[in-house]
Protein backbone atom coordinates (compact mmCIF):
# COMPACT_ATOMS: atom_id res chain seq x y z
CA UNK A 1 0.00 0.00 0.00
CA UNK A 2 1.43 3.37 -0.90
CA UNK A 3 0.80 6.14 1.63
CA UNK A 4 1.73 9.61 0.13
CA UNK A 5 1.72 11.31 3.43
CA UNK A 6 1.28 9.32 6.50
CA UNK A 7 3.26 10.62 9.86
CA UNK A 8 2.15 11.96 13.28
CA UNK A 9 1.89 15.54 12.80
CA UNK A 10 3.91 15.74 15.71
CA UNK A 11 6.62 14.39 13.96
CA UNK A 12 9.24 16.44 15.26
CA UNK A 13 8.40 14.86 18.73
CA UNK A 14 8.68 11.42 17.04
CA UNK A 15 12.15 12.25 15.62
CA UNK A 16 13.46 13.30 19.11
CA UNK A 17 11.75 10.20 20.69
CA UNK A 18 13.83 7.82 17.74
CA UNK A 19 16.29 9.69 18.81
CA UNK A 20 17.68 11.13 15.55
CA UNK A 21 20.70 12.63 15.31
CA UNK A 22 20.85 16.37 14.94
CA UNK A 23 21.47 17.02 11.16
CA UNK A 24 18.44 14.52 10.36
CA UNK A 25 16.38 15.48 12.74
CA UNK A 26 16.65 19.15 12.10
CA UNK A 27 16.25 18.55 8.42
CA UNK A 28 12.71 16.82 9.17
CA UNK A 29 12.42 19.64 10.95
CA UNK A 30 13.01 22.79 9.03
CA UNK A 31 10.68 20.96 6.05
CA UNK A 32 7.83 20.21 8.00
CA UNK A 33 7.55 23.39 10.67
CA UNK A 34 6.38 25.06 8.48
CA UNK A 35 3.43 23.64 7.10
CA UNK A 36 2.13 22.20 10.41
CA UNK A 37 1.99 25.74 11.37
CA UNK A 38 -0.04 26.61 8.53
CA UNK A 39 -2.70 23.50 9.07
CA UNK A 40 -2.76 24.24 12.86
CA UNK A 41 -3.95 27.82 11.93
CA UNK A 42 -6.37 26.88 9.44
CA UNK A 43 -7.58 24.61 11.92
CA UNK A 44 -7.26 25.91 15.45
CA UNK A 45 -10.57 25.92 17.48
CA UNK A 46 -11.23 27.02 21.47
CA UNK A 47 -13.94 26.09 23.87
CA UNK A 48 -15.89 29.03 23.07
CA UNK A 49 -16.23 27.62 19.50
CA UNK A 50 -18.89 24.86 21.40
CA UNK A 51 -22.47 25.38 21.61
CA UNK A 52 -24.39 23.25 22.87
CA UNK A 53 -27.68 22.01 25.66
CA UNK A 54 -26.09 19.21 26.67
CA UNK A 55 -26.30 19.41 29.89
CA UNK A 56 -23.36 16.89 30.73
CA UNK A 57 -21.40 18.60 27.78
CA UNK A 58 -21.80 22.26 29.00
CA UNK A 59 -20.67 20.94 32.46
CA UNK A 60 -17.18 19.42 30.76
CA UNK A 61 -16.35 22.49 28.71
CA UNK A 62 -16.54 24.73 31.40
CA UNK A 63 -14.87 22.55 33.83
CA UNK A 64 -12.17 22.93 30.85
CA UNK A 65 -12.09 26.67 31.02
CA UNK A 66 -10.52 26.33 34.39
CA UNK A 67 -7.60 24.16 33.54
CA UNK A 68 -4.56 25.73 33.81
CA UNK A 69 -2.10 22.82 33.68
CA UNK A 70 -2.40 18.76 33.90
CA UNK A 71 0.42 15.88 33.19
CA UNK A 72 -0.72 13.52 30.07
CA UNK A 73 0.30 10.06 29.73
CA UNK A 74 0.27 9.51 25.50
CA UNK A 75 0.61 6.27 23.85
CA UNK A 76 -0.31 6.18 20.13
CA UNK A 77 0.56 3.11 17.19
CA UNK A 78 -0.37 3.49 13.89
CA UNK A 79 -0.06 0.64 11.36
CA UNK A 80 -0.24 0.46 7.68
CA UNK A 81 -0.65 -2.94 5.27
CA UNK A 82 0.96 -4.97 7.89
CA UNK A 83 4.62 -2.97 7.83
CA UNK A 84 6.37 -1.44 10.91
CA UNK A 85 4.15 0.40 13.28
CA UNK A 86 4.15 4.09 13.82
CA UNK A 87 4.62 4.65 17.82
CA UNK A 88 4.72 7.91 19.89
CA UNK A 89 4.86 7.16 23.42
CA UNK A 90 5.37 10.08 25.88
CA UNK A 91 4.59 11.61 29.14
CA UNK A 92 3.54 15.23 29.11
CA UNK A 93 3.53 18.07 31.59
CA UNK A 94 1.66 20.77 29.75
CA UNK A 95 1.19 24.41 31.32
CA UNK A 96 -1.34 26.84 29.31
CA UNK A 97 -0.23 29.83 28.53
CA UNK A 98 0.58 32.69 26.12
CA UNK A 99 3.03 30.65 24.69
CA UNK A 100 2.38 27.46 26.75
CA UNK A 101 4.79 25.42 28.26
CA UNK A 102 5.82 21.55 27.73
CA UNK A 103 8.06 18.90 29.03
CA UNK A 104 8.21 15.97 27.44
CA UNK A 105 9.63 12.62 28.35
CA UNK A 106 10.03 9.19 27.14
CA UNK A 107 11.11 6.18 28.55
CA UNK A 108 12.18 8.19 31.55
CA UNK A 109 14.20 10.58 29.76
CA UNK A 110 13.34 14.52 29.20
CA UNK A 111 13.08 14.73 25.49
CA UNK A 112 11.41 17.89 24.89
CA UNK A 113 11.37 20.94 26.81
CA UNK A 114 9.32 24.73 25.65
CA UNK A 115 9.21 27.38 27.78
CA UNK A 116 8.82 31.02 27.21
CA UNK A 117 8.99 30.23 23.61
CA UNK A 118 12.57 28.79 23.81
CA UNK A 119 12.15 24.93 22.83
CA UNK A 120 14.76 22.37 23.14
CA UNK A 121 15.08 18.86 22.01
CA UNK A 122 17.41 16.04 23.33
CA UNK A 123 19.44 14.38 20.51
CA UNK A 124 20.65 11.46 23.22
CA UNK A 125 23.93 13.65 23.37
CA UNK A 126 23.05 17.32 23.25
CA UNK A 127 20.05 19.95 24.23
CA UNK A 128 19.10 21.23 20.62
CA UNK A 129 17.82 24.88 20.37
CA UNK A 130 14.69 24.69 17.74
CA UNK A 131 12.91 27.17 19.01
CA UNK A 132 12.89 29.12 15.49
CA UNK A 133 11.21 25.56 13.89
CA UNK A 134 8.74 24.75 15.91
CA UNK A 135 7.03 25.53 19.22
CA UNK A 136 4.60 23.44 21.83
CA UNK A 137 1.98 23.68 19.70
CA UNK A 138 3.66 21.80 16.98
CA UNK A 139 5.30 19.51 19.16
CA UNK A 140 2.64 18.00 20.91
CA UNK A 141 -1.36 17.89 19.78
CA UNK A 142 -3.21 15.63 22.55
CA UNK A 143 -3.99 18.94 24.53
CA UNK A 144 -6.58 18.97 27.05
CA UNK A 145 -8.46 21.27 25.23
CA UNK A 146 -7.75 19.39 21.68
CA UNK A 147 -9.43 16.29 24.10
CA UNK A 148 -12.69 18.47 25.05
CA UNK A 149 -13.46 19.49 21.55
CA UNK A 150 -12.94 16.25 20.38
CA UNK A 151 -15.25 14.75 22.71
CA UNK A 152 -17.96 17.41 21.92
CA UNK A 153 -17.40 16.47 18.04
CA UNK A 154 -19.23 12.89 18.95
CA UNK A 155 -20.79 13.73 22.38
CA UNK A 156 -23.89 12.69 20.44
CA UNK A 157 -22.76 9.32 18.96
CA UNK A 158 -21.48 7.73 22.48
CA UNK A 159 -23.80 5.55 24.98
CA UNK A 160 -23.07 6.45 28.53
CA UNK A 161 -22.67 4.57 31.62
CA UNK A 162 -22.29 5.40 35.07
CA UNK A 163 -19.83 3.38 37.38
CA UNK A 164 -19.53 4.45 40.79
CA UNK A 165 -17.73 8.09 40.69
CA UNK A 166 -17.48 7.96 36.60
CA UNK A 167 -18.99 7.95 34.01
CA UNK A 168 -18.22 6.27 31.12
CA UNK A 169 -18.85 7.34 27.15
CA UNK A 170 -18.19 4.67 24.76
CA UNK A 171 -18.96 3.44 20.95
CA UNK A 172 -18.69 0.58 19.28
CA UNK A 173 -18.96 0.53 15.68
CA UNK A 174 -18.94 1.88 12.02
CA UNK A 175 -17.68 5.67 11.60
CA UNK A 176 -15.70 7.84 9.45
CA UNK A 177 -16.56 10.85 11.66
CA UNK A 178 -15.67 9.28 14.33
CA UNK A 179 -12.27 8.30 13.04
CA UNK A 180 -11.70 11.59 11.41
CA UNK A 181 -11.80 13.07 14.82
CA UNK A 182 -9.44 11.20 16.29
CA UNK A 183 -7.22 10.97 13.37
CA UNK A 184 -7.33 14.63 14.46
CA UNK A 185 -7.40 15.08 17.80
CA UNK A 186 -4.01 12.65 17.19
CA UNK A 187 -2.34 14.41 14.92
CA UNK A 188 -2.29 11.09 12.75
CA UNK A 189 -2.17 11.69 8.60
CA UNK A 190 -3.39 8.85 6.87
CA UNK A 191 -3.18 10.43 3.32
CA UNK A 192 -5.09 9.08 0.63
CA UNK A 193 -6.45 5.51 2.02
CA UNK A 194 -10.30 4.98 2.30
CA UNK A 195 -11.42 5.02 5.64
CA UNK A 196 -15.02 4.76 4.66
CA UNK A 197 -15.61 1.54 6.31
CA UNK A 198 -13.65 1.77 9.60
CA UNK A 199 -14.59 0.49 12.84
CA UNK A 200 -14.29 2.05 15.86
CA UNK A 201 -13.89 1.08 19.62
CA UNK A 202 -14.04 4.15 21.75
CA UNK A 203 -14.21 4.39 25.80
CA UNK A 204 -14.39 8.00 27.45
CA UNK A 205 -14.17 8.61 31.00
CA UNK A 206 -15.43 11.67 32.86
CA UNK A 207 -14.88 11.83 36.51
CA UNK A 208 -18.95 12.16 37.53
CA UNK A 209 -18.26 15.33 40.13
CA UNK A 210 -15.69 17.23 38.62
CA UNK A 211 -16.85 16.88 34.85
CA UNK A 212 -13.09 16.01 33.85
CA UNK A 213 -11.68 14.13 31.37
CA UNK A 214 -9.80 11.54 32.66
CA UNK A 215 -8.94 8.69 30.10
CA UNK A 216 -9.48 8.44 26.32
CA UNK A 217 -9.10 4.53 25.13
CA UNK A 218 -9.31 4.64 21.28
CA UNK A 219 -8.83 1.83 18.86
CA UNK A 220 -9.82 1.52 15.49
CA UNK A 221 -8.85 -0.75 12.26
CA UNK A 222 -10.18 -0.98 8.72
CA UNK A 223 -9.31 -2.45 5.34
CA UNK A 224 -9.51 -0.79 1.53
CA UNK A 225 -8.54 -2.19 -1.65
CA UNK A 226 -4.75 -2.95 -0.98
CA UNK A 227 -4.31 -3.67 2.16
CA UNK A 228 -5.19 -2.94 6.39
CA UNK A 229 -4.86 -0.35 8.53
CA UNK A 230 -5.07 0.36 12.39
CA UNK A 231 -4.84 3.25 14.83
CA UNK A 232 -4.45 3.12 18.51
CA UNK A 233 -4.44 5.99 20.87
CA UNK A 234 -4.72 5.94 24.78
CA UNK A 235 -4.38 9.17 26.74
CA UNK A 236 -4.61 9.74 30.32
CA UNK A 237 -5.10 13.06 32.20
CA UNK A 238 -3.73 13.72 36.27
CA UNK A 239 -2.89 16.15 37.80
CA UNK A 240 -5.17 19.28 36.79
CA UNK A 241 -3.89 22.60 37.82
CA UNK A 242 -1.21 20.72 40.04
CA UNK A 243 1.80 20.67 37.86
CA UNK A 244 5.10 22.32 39.50
CA UNK A 245 7.03 24.51 37.90
CA UNK A 246 8.40 23.78 33.81
CA UNK A 247 12.77 24.66 33.82
CA UNK A 248 14.50 24.54 30.93
CA UNK A 249 17.56 22.27 30.63
CA UNK A 250 20.61 23.43 33.31
CA UNK A 251 22.61 23.08 29.73
CA UNK A 252 21.03 25.52 28.37
CA UNK A 253 20.40 28.05 31.15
Amino acid sequence: MKVSKYLFATLTATAILAGCQEEETQDNIDETSEEATQESRETERSLSDIETDDEALSAVVEKAGEIESYQAVLDLEAVVDGGAPEMLEADVRFKDGDPPSLHLKSEGEDRTISKDGKTYYNNGTDWIDISDSVGAEQLYHVTYENAVLSFADIKDELESTEEDDQVIYTIDGESEEVFKTFETLFAVEFGAIDTSAIQNDVEIVVGKEDALIQSIDYDAEGEDAEGDYALSGDVEFTSFNDVGEIELPEAVK
